[in-house]
């Protein structure tokens, strides 16, 4: 019974979740406009005459929005901009069926909804597009509405019309780029190291996974580089933290010089412990990184570093040479390690890399630090969120491939 009643309660939320705040806006705007027809069925001198199939027609296609932004869930901006348009157009017309001046003003107002919900969430091309729209279409009610009333009465209320749908946009734009500013700097943030200004781990991870979705489409391999400071507790202890913050500081700019001087484009350079950092390349450098790291630093800074390294060759789980045997590329597999990932989340890659690359980081400091050792070769199925794994290659398939 808990069960039922644990899934029962997620109903709501997985419904609601269907929505975007766009297309929600949509559903409950138009929904707000269905009522006229019943207004109308018993007020019949609510209309002009003649006027109730034309409202008809607008009452259907005002429900289709309905129905359509309900079945689609997340409008994209040329839906959206479809049914904003042929909306305001309801709105307009049925602003200008109605008999009474005061009725035709009060249904005019809500030309604004349509920007206005632009403004919340479409590409600017759209939101200028349905807002000029909106004030030619309110402009034309409020000339034929008040044109008997004179030339000035006319202009205020245009003015007056025109005020009503800019505002709303103009506010609500304004308060969406605000709010995508300040999102943009707390991902920054988040994703940041703040005394280095290099990548933290969580902002590491969410570009990892596309250097693991790029290298596995190309079949290609990652040299991914483990960085540690030698002796860095004893500048700690010695000269103080602002000192041992100041040495962090400098061995990251100098991993990015390093990074730039051999030209490794798109390399991912994050700092994943108090005094370790992490570098991704893909492919493997034309010179060793690893040794242009260490030239850095020695140039650059007071303390030297230590270095473990490792290739990885990025494999999906259906590839065919996963049946052979010789996956290293210099032609031997005595280095290469295999490691199959069939719940591909990529935490786990960085920690299988990371594991290969810190024996090889003990090596390098146990063999007298400022040096470099690397792990060899290791192998990392690969596969994208949600894909298929009922077909991955067998234990036995495994074993013969290795």
């Amino acid at each position: 019974m808990s069960a039922i009643l644990r899934n029962t309660s997620a109903e709501p939320h997985r419904f609601f979740s269907r929505f975007d705040t766009r297309t929600a806006m949509v559903i409950v705007s138009a929904s707000g406009a269905l009522p006229l027809l019943a207004i109308a069925l018993l007020s019949p001198s609510f209309l002009r005459p003649g006027a109730f199939p034309t409202l008809a027609a607008i009452v259907t296609f005002t429900a289709a929005t309905v129905l359509v932004a309900a079945k689609v869930g997340r409008l994209n901006d040329v839906q959206f901009a479809v049914l904003g348009a042929g909306g305001m157009l309801g709105v307009a017309l049925s602003a200008y069926l109605i008999a009474d001046p005061a009725g035709t003003r009060a249904v005019s107002s809500m030309l604004a909804v349509v920007p206005a919900i632009a403004a919340s969430g479409s590409a600017l091309r759209v939101t200028t597009a349905l807002t000029t729209a909106s004030v030619a279409l309110a402009t034309w009610l409020s000339v034929i509405t008040l044109s008997s009333s004179g030339l000035a009465i006319t202009f205020v209320a245009v003015g007056a019309a025109a005020t009503t749908v800019l505002v709303p946009v103009i506010l609500i734009g304004a308060l969406r780029r605000s709010l995508l500013a300040v999102n943009g700097r707390l991902n920054i943030l988040a994703n940041t190291d703040p005394l280095t200004r290099l990548l933290n781990r969580r902002g590491m991870l969410s570009q990892v996974e596309a250097l693991l979705e790029k290298t596995r489409d190309r079949r290609g391999q990652i040299c991914a580089f483990v960085v540690d400071i030698d002796h860095f507790k004893i500048v700690n202890d010695s000269l103080g933290h602002a000192a041992g913050d100041r040495v962090l500081v400098t061995i990251a700019q100098a991993l990015g010089h390093a990074t730039d001087e051999l030209g490794s484009v798109g390399s991912i350079v994050s700092r994943i412990g108090g005094e370790e950092f992490l570098v991704l390349t893909e492919g493997t450098p034309k010179n060793p990184l690893d040794t242009a790291i260490l030239e850095q630093v020695r140039r650059d800074c007071d303390v030297t570093v230590s270095v473990g390294s490792v290739t990885v060759d990025v494999r999906g789980p259906l590839d065919p040479r996963l049946t052979f045997g010789d996956f290293d590329n210099s032609g031997s597999s005595e280095n290469l390690n295999v490691e199959h990932v069939d719940h591909p989340h990529v935490e786990h890659v960085i920690d299988t890399i990371m594991h290969a690359a810190d024996k090889a980081l003990y090596d390098a400091k146990a063999n007298g630090r400022d040096r470099a050792s690397h792990a060899g070769t290791i192998l990392v199925t690969w596969a994208p969120r949600g894909a298929d794994h009922r077909h991955r290659p067998s234990e036995q398939t495994r074993r013969t491939a290795l």
